[in-house]
Order: structure tokens, then sequence, then C-alpha cells
């Protein structure tokens, strides 16, 4: 039986050393995720032509970028463009649960690092203390399609769902 204080003291501990050792000391810097919105437009065709996202959560993290140079290298066991360690405590501190139904949703949306996008290929769950995972490694591919020109901010204009949303515009209509 784990004890939560003794849990609760490796969450805020794992969540300090992520921010003083990767985030230069400040939770401002990090990696921002975007959810995958369920609004979305349809054409005529009742083709989804744009791809909504929710407003970006700010995630503080590690990450292992791994650039390419040419031709690409080898498959290997994790075959991704970058990774992006994230502590529990920080996915808890933006709303975001971590059960498999809920893993599967954020699956389904991008991360922006340093003005690079990224579509994560699978999270895996890392460092088990205590009856709980300390961290989520997010083994991501680098997007060269999507940019801050493509990404857009739009407002509803109904009062009532004043929210921001953001939307990714696809050329062949596939969503």
């Amino acid at each position: 039986m784990a004890f939560v204080d003794i849990r609760q003291e490796f969450v805020d501990g794992v969540q300090e050393i992520f921010t003083t050792l990767f985030n230069n000391g400040s939770e401002a810097d990090g990696a921002y995720l975007y959810l995958l919105s369920e609004d979305r437009e349809t054409s005529v065709y009742g083709e989804k032509k744009y791809k909504s996202y929710q407003p970006p959560k700010l995630l503080v993290c590690q990450a292992i970028l791994r650039p390419s140079f040419g031709n690409p290298p080898a498959v290997t066991e994790i075959d991704c463009d970058a990774e992006f360690v994230v502590p529990l405590k920080s996915l808890q501190l933006n709303g975001l649960d971590v059960t498999e139904k809920a893993l599967d949703e954020i699956r389904r949306g991008i991360l922006k690092f340093h003005d690079v996008f990224y579509t994560i290929d699978n999270i895996i769950p890392k460092a088990f203390v205590e009856d709980v995972f300390l961290m989520y490694r997010f083994l991501c591919s680098e997007d060269k399609h999507k940019n801050d020109s493509v990404i857009t901010v739009k407002e509803n204009t109904i009062e009532e769902f004043s929210d921001l949303t953001v939307a990714e515009y696809s050329e062949d209509g596939d969503s």
C-alpha cells in the first residue's frame, strides 16, 4: 500500500527537478500541447476540411531532439524525431488525466516546441514509484506541414461559446 504523502512528495520533486534543470527554472518554458477538439467544421459533402484544436496547454518537459541529416537512420526500436519527457504533475496542473482513454485523446493532439510542430506518435509511462508513474514519454515526429500560418486562432462569434479554438486547414480535405 502506497503512502499518499510519499507519493505526492515524489510527484512534486520530479516537477521541481524538471522545472529547474530543463526549463530554465521557469514553468513558462516548455512544450505547448494542442488537444484535438471535437468541434470540426464539415463541407457540403460531409468532409472535414479543418481540424480544430483546443487552446494550448504549456507542459514542463525535457526535450530530446533527434535532427536528421540526409538519409534517415536504420529503423530502431523507437522511430521518432523527438521525445518529450513530461512529469505527471505538469499533466495534472493542466487538467489532463492519465488513464488509458485520456492518453488516447492526448495522442490525437500535437506538440509545439520552439516554433516546431510535432505529431504525437505514442505516449509511454515511465518511472513507476509508489503506485504511480512519475513521468510520461511523448514520442513524436516532426510535422513539416504545420506552422503558425497553418494553425490559427479563431474566436467563436456566439457569446456563450466565446472560448478560443485553434484550427488547422487541410488542403486535401482530410481530417
